[in-house]
């Protein structure tokens, strides 16, 4: 009996011993899943915070070519997130919903960082209220035109186009005086590029459509709880795809389904295919096979222009839209305030400032000037100037959202290359909503 006891005591002993190694574990590590476009931020910040409080941090770096978001998305739904995650801004309000996220509104009350940021990157990363993420970069969407191709034809520089006339009658001017050029203007359209069409092409031209009173050049209204099936922002940014692809034939429809039609859109732009294009800011890097040439060889072959808007009296003169990827911390991170400390040491104002210049991108934060590197960066001065002058405005995100973009996606295709009228178009976009969401969730703006 004495034996028994004593190899009970024994074993007792060693199971208290390896659950305190596992207590121990716990509280001196800190897990982050992240992807490798980060990895020149991420990993720094990795070693800082280990030196400064001891906790080693076991990373999960999610390489190029995997869906990080569907990653993700998989691990939360599985309970196997990672404390410290990455995520699209966009689908804040879903994770938020389904419990994925933490609340940082204490953190952020008492950070004196977080006035820095610019007001739509703060608005960007909240749901219903409360914010659950930091914003690393943005972009602005802007168009982008071939200075030789404006040569060509005669154009003036730099381009200061005051509306969506102008913008079309620049297209039909290089159509008319270089004739060789394969797309005198090009917006991304169809479901290939996913977002991309939803973001750098349809929500440029609804943004600026309409009055933003109300939310009529939005996909949503929020005051009243519904999708937006039908408006004249809506028949106008449709309108202004079928002008482009229909009814002026401006741009081919072949690269819109080509194996890459990110590459395609690049390689056309920098070997002057294109005469104007609606595109994102990071292009500037993006548009040439890496490293990018010199910035006065760029200078030399392109430049850009803020998107206008359409015109009408009450409508933005001038439009922009904010995304990009933010940081969040799971709402079963083992330890919230260790995941926060990581968060003030990665989201300095020094050291997002410098990835952020070096990696071509726009800072979120407005003191980000004031870090040489970021100052340096003509390019990305005039960008964040921009941010500046003219509220940054995101999608309507809201769960459902990625359904809806999705629909949009299909109806640009509906009007450029099915050829359907803008109303046709329209009506089989709002049909469509009310299949998904019900017809008390979707109304028409008169």
């Amino acid at each position: 009996m004495n034996r028994k006891i004593g190899l009970w005591i024994i074993l007792s002993l060693l199971l208290v011993g390896l659950l305190g190694i596992s207590i121990a574990e716990a509280q001196t590590t800190l897990s982050i899943t992240y992807g490798e476009p980060w990895k020149e931020l991420i990993g720094p910040a990795i070693k800082d915070f280990e030196t400064e409080t001891g906790v080693k941090v076991d990373v999960t770096m999610v390489p190029y070519g995997i869906d990080m978001g569907e990653k993700l998305s998989l691990d939360l739904a599985a309970g196997v997130a990672t404390d410290i995650i990455m995520v699209d801004s966009f689908m804040i309000p879903a994770w938020a919903e389904a419990g994925y996220l933490y609340g940082l509104d204490d953190y952020l009350a008492v950070w004196p960082d977080w006035d820095q940021y610019f007001p739509g990157m703060q608005e960007i990363v909240s749901f219903e209220g409360v914010h659950y993420a930091i914003m690393i970069s943005t972009g602005a969407r802007m168009l982008w035109y071939s200075k030789p191709v404006f040569e060509k034809a005669g154009i003036p520089m730099p381009w200061e186009p005051k509306n969506w006339i102008d913008v079309l009658s620049t297209a039909l001017t290089i159509k008319e005086k270089a004739p060789e050029v394969d797309a005198p203007l090009f917006i991304p359209l169809g479901t290939k590029w996913g977002e991309g069409t939803t973001m750098q092409g349809f929500y440029p031209l609804l943004l600026g459509a309409d009055t933003h009173e109300g939310d009529r050049n939005k996909l949503r209204d929020w005051e009243a709880g519904k999708w937006i099936g039908s408006s004249p922002a809506i028949e106008k940014a449709l309108g202004f795809y079928r002008d482009v692809f229909i009814t002026y034939e401006l741009s081919p429809i072949g690269p819109h389904y080509a194996p890459d039609v990110w590459g395609e859109w690049r390689r056309m732009m920098r070997e002057s295919e294109i005469g104007i294009g609606l595109g994102g800011q990071w292009e500037w890097a993006e548009f040439w096979p890496a490293p990018p040439p010199p910035v006065d060889e760029r200078r030399a072959l392109v430049d850009w222009a803020p998107m206008p808007g359409s015109g009408k009296p009450d409508a933005p003169k001038i439009t922009t839209l904010g995304g990009g990827w933010a940081i969040g911390i799971n709402a079963a991170a083992r330890d919230p305030d260790l995941s926060w400390k990581f968060m003030e040491i990665l989201h300095s104002k020094v050291r997002t400032a410098e990835w952020n210049a070096a990696q071509g991108k726009v800072a979120v934060r407005k003191d980000a000037v004031e870090v040489p590197a970021y100052a340096e960066d003509e390019y990305g001065m005039e960008v964040t100037a921009l941010m500046g002058k003219y509220s940054v405005t995101d999608r309507d995100t809201y769960p459902g959202y990625t359904i809806v973009s999705f629909l949009v996606q299909e109806a640009t295709a509906d009007v450029a290359v099915e050829g359907l009228s803008v109303a046709t178009a329209m009506e089989r976009f709002k049909e469509k909503l009310i299949e998904e969401f019900g017809a008390d969730m979707v109304k028409t703006i008169p």
